[in-house]
């Protein structure tokens, strides 16, 4: 949860994408990973795993929304 929350959080911060898109790109990367493990045969691809990859991303799209929606109602510039 933790490394992907980083994760949206670097490619969203070098990428400039918007915010849907990122989070849309890495969620994707987050299933093929786990079905990638699925298939690897020593690792376990478990969907509870992409279920936390999952809550990783919305946490930091819910942050930057709302650092987002603070900025433009307040006119402030952080």
């Amino acid at each position: 949860m933790i490394s992907f929350f980083g994760l949206t959080w670097v490619l969203h911060s070098i990428l400039k994408l918007p915010l849907f898109n990122t989070m849309f790109t890495v969620a994707f990367y987050g299933g093929l990973t786990e079905l990638g493990q699925y298939y690897l045969g020593f690792r376990n691809g478990e969907f509870k795993d992409f279920f936390f990859d999952l809550i990783g991303i919305s946490m930091f799209g819910i942050i930057r929304w709302s650092i987002l929606m603070y900025r433009n109602r307040s006119g402030n510039r952080l």
